[in-house]
């Protein structure tokens, strides 16, 4: 791999740089040598107003070595037309030129994308090639690389799109720079090509001082920043000690010594603009001195201001060119190092790659799997095994018994496949497993690992993923309920949501499941474990906000943070005369709550549960608490609407059932009825769509399942309520049909992956450590191979549960192949006979 950027990106992408230099100066040099011949010809016209024609387009240079009898040398003719003509003859030629270019430019900067689209996509594939390929043991080495990588593209810039084309402007500008002063006159051409040296030389001075003036300002930038957080680390030893005076002094000599840097800093900036400054003054004088100099014997015929005036604007590109250059120079210089990292890095990860003995593209259907002298290290786990002799007939089901740390987990990822052994081999049908392609081993012999990681995305996506094509949706809630995610995904799909609009008939099959459910609760004389959704009826079960929309709220306008600031709701409440009363008891709720919780931590359980604000919001109620006894003389102004503001919306988040403080009775509930009915009936247009009112006789699209489906919550006082109702539920369901909806909603969910590596997430979507797991069993068992290896721990589950599970397990995999790991013998009892155990202890097989 090429350790140059440049070199590297030629290669890749050969015949887009070629294109765009063939393009830019084939095309684009002649292009603006006919854009500066117009432009000559237009101020010829104007000094030759005299002469009635005058010549268009003639290239005509007067050699130094050519006789003066003999005439300049032609290149070119033109043509000679009147002044009118040629007038517009040059302006035609100036627009057709400006638009050729414009056109060229958006060609050649296609080109360039698709060149550095091409070099980056080539470096991503190799730098992703090389980690695919790379063993457990060069995690470390992947990790670096992959940062190295995305430290390089973050820096990148335009360097693999350009880092061609523009030196090649450059060359090209500068000889059309020359190019046009030979045709001014002959004498020019050696001032342009010094005005050109010199002015690269000055702009690349002021780049490296530049550069170097950044380079120290970021330094500078860092170093203060450091010195202050250290300072801010002292303070307590600063107050105990009285040394304010030594920090000032100390932090005031190295404030000076950094601004005396970058003041020697600004002063080489400016030492290196002079030259520039100065030729920016000198050299236009210079090339009009050397324009109308007549020689010594004032012969010389002098150039002519048209000529003159092209020259200038060809050594203008020339400058521009190089500047441009000079830039693209110094972002090679910058990127250089990163890039030598990546290309270094990728061929010693690469090297890391496993070595086959062979190449088989296929499996044998059936065979012994045979370890012989196998020993190994796994770096995820710490664990080892050494001289392990076993044979394993496949298809057949295989315990490995061990406790975790025993070695159980290594011997498991060697018969997988997915572990290198450092000694030994393990063949299967009598092939070395390293002979096979690891595509089509782990699509053969699938390895249930205990380290669960995660894809963003739905279940769906996170159980199919490596699996080829899409299952059965019976199959696929089978396999959900050999792992034990049924559960799981049953629960989250009664939490998902239904659009009317895209599945109508699930709509009306919720609806019609809404009143079976009702049936089935009065018939089972349990309708009191759900309070349903009456426009006529405060809903006990349901918050004080919650009780006043009925109904789901649709984007943030109304959501339960935002609701007590909502300018509308504020309305209803004051024209409801509830304004104060809420302010009433959102003061007397946050009174119990902070009397209640005072010894509790913030990060308690029961704080997290059962508190009405969060966390990061005590500290502002207990102030208001301790500065508002009662609720009378607010503050005014500003302050006191925002303290009045923020306990109506902890009033709004107050159900009486959950919190039981005795602050709403019946004529409240009332009150509060009725401004439910002005909120309805009072709402504007533009708010229509941000609440979605309840309906008996249609489905709530914003609404849960479950919700829709009871039309209402399930009473909280009742104990055991949620479980009972819940059974009924999924009974009715399963009679409606919908069970498989409930399933395919549950499946759509969206997940969190979590921390790198399968850490836990905290968020909404988070998936437990025992889900995590599950997942990843029900991936190896969708894509149905010969051979499943389980190698995750059941030491947390009780015996019952984990033969239940072995004897799902064993009955799916019937005729293929099995090898589970499992904490102990006490796991087998009363188990169909395996067809073999191996028992591992202190790292090695004890019997086989």
């Amino acid at each position: 791999m090429d350790r140059d950027p440049i070199a590297f990106t030629w290669r890749t992408a050969r015949r887009e740089h070629a294109a765009a230099v063939g393009l830019a100066l084939g095309l684009g040099g002649p292009l603006a040598l006919l854009a500066l011949l117009c432009l000559r010809d237009l101020v010829g016209v104007q000094v030759h107003d005299t002469d009635p024609t005058g010549p268009f387009l003639r290239i005509a240079a007067a050699l130094p070595w050519r006789p003066a009898a003999e005439g300049p040398f032609v290149a070119f003719a033109g043509w000679i037309l009147p002044h009118g003509e040629l007038v517009r003859a040059a302006f035609l030629g100036l627009a057709a030129a400006a638009l050729a270019s414009a056109g060229l430019g958006w060609a050649v900067a296609r080109l360039c994308f698709h060149a550095q689209t091409r070099t980056v996509a080539a470096l991503q594939g190799r730098v992703t090639e090389a980690i695919l390929r790379a063993p457990p043991g060069a995690r470390d080495e992947a990790r670096a690389l992959a940062q190295a990588m995305g430290d390089l593209l973050a820096r990148l810039d335009t360097l693999f799109g350009l880092a061609i084309l523009v030196p090649a402007l450059a060359v090209g500008g500068t000889v059309l720079a020359l190019v046009l002063a030979g045709l001014a006159a002959p004498r020019l051409v050696a001032t342009v090509a010094a005005g050109l040296l010199a002015a690269g030389l000055a702009r690349a001075l002021i780049q490296r001082r530049m550069q170097d003036r950044a380079a120290l300002r970021l330094r500078a930038g860092g170093a203060a920043g450091r010195a202050l957080a250290d300072l801010i680390r002292r303070m307590p030893a600063v107050r105990a000690h009285g040394a304010a005076a030594f920090e000032r002094e100390r932090l005031a000599a190295k404030g000076a010594s950094t601004r005396d840097a970058l003041a020697a800093s600004e002063s080489a900036l400016a030492y290196a603009r002079a030259p520039s400054m100065a030729l920016a003054i000198l050299l236009p004088a210079i090339v009009v001195a050397v324009a109308l100099w007549r020689g010594h014997d004032g012969t010389t015929e002098p150039v002519e201001p048209g000529a003159l005036l092209a020259a200038a604007g060809g050594f203008a590109l020339a400058v521009v060119a190089l500047t441009v250059t000079l830039r693209m120079a110094s972002l090679h210089r910058i990127l250089a190092g990163p890039f030598r990292d990546v290309a270094v890095a990728v061929p010693a990860l690469e090297g890391r790659a496993p070595a086959r003995p062979g190449t088989v593209t296929a499996l044998p259907e059936a065979g012994a799997l045979v370890a012989q002298g196998v020993g190994a290290y796994d770096p995820a786990t710490g664990e080892r095994l050494a001289g392990v002799d076993a044979a394993l007939p496949m298809p057949g089901h295989v315990a490995i018994l061990g406790e975790r740390g025993s070695g159980s987990r290594v011997l498991a990822a060697i018969l997988a496949g997915q572990l290198e052994p450092s000694a030994g081999a393990v063949t299967y049908g009598g092939i070395d497993l390293r002979a096979f392609e690891p595509e089509e081993r782990a699509r053969r012999i699938a390895l249930a690992g205990a380290e669960a990681i995660l894809i963003e995305g739905s279940l769906r996506q996170n159980i199919l993923y490596g699996a080829s094509g899409t299952p059965d949706p019976d199959d696929l809630i089978a396999t959900l309920r050999i792992t034990g995610l049924d559960a799981f995904a049953y629960a989250r799909g009664l939490e998902g949501t239904v659009d009317p609009a895209a599945e109508p008939e699930i709509a009306r099959a919720v609806v019609a499941a809404r009143h079976a459910v009702r049936e089935a609760l009065a018939a089972d004389k349990a309708g009191r474990l759900v309070e349903p959704f009456d426009p006529a009826r405060y809903n006990h079960q349901a918050t004080v906000g919650e009780n006043i929309l009925f109904g789901e709220a649709v984007g943030p306008a109304f959501a339960s943070d935002h609701i007590a600031a909502h300018p509308y709701l504020r309305a209803v409440l004051e024209a409801e005369g509830l304004s104060r009363p809420l302010t009433e008891i959102g003061l007397q709720v946050a009174r119990s709550l902070v009397e209640i919780f005072a010894d509790l931590p913030d990060d308690h359980p029961l704080f997290e549960t059962f508190s009405l604000f969060p966390a990061a919001e005590r500290g502002f109620f207990e102030d208001l608490v301790g500065r508002q006894p009662e609720a009378k003389g607010w503050r005014r102004g500003p302050a006191g609407q925002r303290d009045r503001k923020r306990l109506i919306g902890l009033a709004l988040r107050y159900s009486e059932t959950r919190h039981r403080f005795g602050l709403i009775d019946a004529a409240f509930e009332e009150r509060l009825v009725e401004a439910r009915r002005s909120f309805a009936r009072l709402m504007p247009a533009n708010l229509r769509g941000t609440v979605e009112f309840y309906d008996p006789a249609r489905l709530t699209a914003a609404a849960s399942l479950e919700e829709n489906i009871l039309f209402g919550r399930i009473n909280g006082e009742e104990a055991g309520a949620e479980a009972r109702v819940r059974a009924l539920v999924r009974r009715v369901l399963a009679d409606e049909g919908l069970e498989p909806a409930v399933y395919r909603l549950g499946l759509e969910s969206r997940v969190e992956p979590g921390l790198a590596g399968g850490g836990a997430s905290l968020g909404e979507n988070a998936i437990g450590p025992r889900e995590r797991i599950a997942i990843d069993l029900a991936r190896c068992l969708v894509r149905r191979p010969d051979i499943v290896v389980i190698a995750i721990a059941l030491e947390d589950r009780k015996g019952d549960e984990i033969r239940a599970r072995l004897a799902a397990l064993r009955a799916a995999r019937a005729g293929r192949g099995l090898i589970v790991c499992l904490p102990d013998a006490e796991a087998l009892a009363g188990v169909e006979p395996f067809d073999a155990v191996l028992r591992i202890e202190r790292n090695t097989v004890l019997a086989a």
